[in-house]
């Protein structure tokens, strides 16, 4: 498994994942797969909190794997997010590059009440 040379990338293309927490179990937010040839460069990731009543906690994780098996890293730690407010994990400021094999994964305390974006750039 080699990453792609960033010099001699060929592609830049934008995309945004949109994932509702539906559950309490971790959801996969992005993930570059093994061999992809891709280096996905997250711009953005944010966390709504749509509970207009009740605060609700965040964890997300970095796996150096596609899925989100093996040691998570954590990227923020049970953070809660108030309601009707937005919590940001990751900016321009502070991006995340994922290479081959690794993933985003996240947990919500509560069902239902969280929503995730997560903006990147895929290159190739």
């Amino acid at each position: 498994m080699a990453n792609p040379n960033l010099v001699s990338g060929s592609s830049i293309v934008g995309k945004t994942n949109l994932v509702r927490l539906t559950d309490t179990n971790a959801t996969q937010v992005v993930s570059n797969a093994a061999s992809s040839n891709k280096l996905f460069l997250i711009d953005s990731l944010t966390v709504a909190n749509v509970d207009g009543t009740n605060a609700a906690d965040i964890t997300l994780n970095v796996f150096a794997s596609a899925t989100n098996t093996g040691t998570a890293t954590g990227l923020i730690n049970t953070v809660t997010v108030p309601a009707d407010a937005t919590l940001v994990a990751v900016s321009k400021d502070s991006p995340l590059l994922l290479t081959e094999d690794m993933s985003v994964y996240a947990t919500a305390s509560a069902a239902n009440d969280l929503h995730v974006i997560c903006s990147y750039k895929e290159i190739s």
